[in-house]
């Protein structure tokens, strides 16, 4: 565990207070402090800003005792807020406190980006060491793998979650890519961009919904000439498994595991001619639509995988952006090809997804209020919106909302009617659950074009 104690944690550092797992190791004082409206201090969100400076240590706001033996001050300062003295234990407070980031930028995506770089350097770290070396490393050996620029983006989740996605790696790759032979990138840099280079040219596809490997393991001098001189995707495939299993090169794909959830280990186009078989119960659930902005809804399975699907946060933004996703795993299983689905949509059912452009609601209006009445004549008003109670219910909203809600309105419900409407009047339950299960495997990469990768995740 980082020691939030060390002296090179100076003034200005960012902490904040753990979770409820947390929470119910300290006293009442801390539960006091949680409970501060007027600051509104919130549990694995709210950042304080440690006080080292002893000139700046005076006049404290309010005094928090943790324990009542081997006390020690902990000087730390709310955003626009008052200063805090922590009293107690080291051990106390240390158990109560996880590093943070710098609580800039949340959602922005220069930010997003430094974040997800931070988790792969972290986790790529770990695995080498292990790999290399046969170690187990501390968050202090960790921290030297971080470029300086990224320190601020620390979270303790994103360590412990490196050490579980290792463990479950090590538990099924026993003995495979040991010893110092290897070279350790992540997606794009200089040893793997050349196979990516002639994938997608071949593919036509992204790079994630080609191979989505965050990290790459690749043995040193490792011929490319097989790639490099490929003239198909299917070539490059077959190469990419054969490599693997003679411990040659293999990417990973790593998504963050949380303190509560369990690590799992998935091999993605291992084999070119397995038999893509559904895997979880595909069974129509429930969709999560918001009946209020209509900017997003997840249509859910039995098994809790979902098609999520939604506007991402600029303002000025009709693309309907998809992934998979599993329900509480705080994760997404992975991104849906915008160019697969239509396509799929259409060689299934015939049907045209409106996209591109600022939508019309002189042409698409009348349209899309007729799928959306067809949706709420097909399921229950509960099984689609957690607030809208019925059709007539959304038609109120809808009227009411501002044109730019009533352009987005046009376009999510293109890509909803396709699941819960001609899906179910095709061929009912069975008819549903394949396309689910071809999402499925989409989200994964899991296609006849899709190249292998070791999936590490919740």
């Amino acid at each position: 565990m980082a020691n939030i104690f060390k002296d090179k944690y100076g003034d200005g550092h960012k902490v904040q207070i753990k979770d409820k797992t947390g929470l119910n190791k300290v006293k009442a004082g801390l539960g006091a402090l949680v409970g501060n409206t007027k600051y509104g201090i919130t549990p694995g969100s709210t950042k304080f800003s440690l006080v080292k400076v002893k000139t700046k240590q005076k006049n404290p706001k309010q005094r928090i005792f943790f324990s009542d033996s081997g006390l020690s001050m902990f000087m730390m300062k709310l955003p626009n807020g008052p200063l805090y003295e922590f009293i107690g234990s080291k051990s106390a407070i240390q158990n109560s406190f996880s590093h943070a980031g710098d609580g800039k930028g949340a959602s922005d995506k220069s930010a997003t980006n430094d974040k997800t770089e931070l988790k792969e350097l972290i986790s790529m770290c770990i695995l080498r060491e292990k790999l290399e070396n046969n170690k187990d490393v501390d968050f202090d050996f960790v921290e030297d793998c971080m470029p300086k620029r990224l320190k601020k983006y620390f979270h303790e989740d994103y360590f412990t979650s490196a050490q579980k996605q290792v463990k479950v790696w090590l538990s099924k790759e026993t003995g495979r890519f040991k010893g110092k032979g290897y070279i350790y990138e992540r997606q794009l840099d200089d040893v793997t961009k050349n196979i990516y280079k002639n994938a997608l040219d071949f593919s036509g596809l992204s790079k994630d919904n080609w191979n989505p490997g965050d990290i790459w393991i690749v043995k040193k001098n490792m011929d490319f000439s097989n790639y490099t001189g490929a003239t198909n995707i299917q070539q490059i495939n077959k190469q990419l498994v054969k490599d693997y299993k003679d411990e040659k090169i293999v990417g990973i794909s790593l998504k963050q595991i949380n303190p509560n959830q369990r690590a799992r280990i998935d091999y993605v186009n291992l084999s070119a001619t397995k038999k893509k078989e559904v895997k979880f119960n595909f069974k129509f659930s429930n969709c999560d639509f918001t009946g209020d902005t209509f900017k997003n809804a997840i249509i859910y399975t039995e098994s809790g995988f979902g098609v999520r699907m939604g506007f991402k946060a600029s303002t000025e933004n009709f693309g309907v952006y998809l992934e998979g996703r599993f329900k509480g795993a705080g994760s997404q299983v992975g991104g849906m090809d915008a160019k697969q689905i239509p396509e799929e949509i259409k060689r299934r059912y015939g049907y045209e997804i409106r996209k591109g452009g600022t939508p019309d609601l002189k042409v698409e209006e009348k349209l899309a209020l007729k799928e959306m009445k067809e949706i709420f004549k097909r399921h229950k008003a509960s099984d689609i919106s957690n607030t809208l109670t019925s059709y007539k219910n959304f038609l109120d909203v809808y009227d009411k909302a501002p044109k730019f809600q009533k352009q987005r309105l046009c376009r999510i419900v293109s890509f909803m009617y396709p699941y819960m409407e001609l899906s179910f009047d095709k061929g009912g339950d069975k008819e549903f659950k394949d396309l689910m299960n071809w999402s499925y495997t989409l989200a994964k990469k899991e296609t006849d074009v899709g190249g292998f990768y070791v999936f590490l995740g919740p």
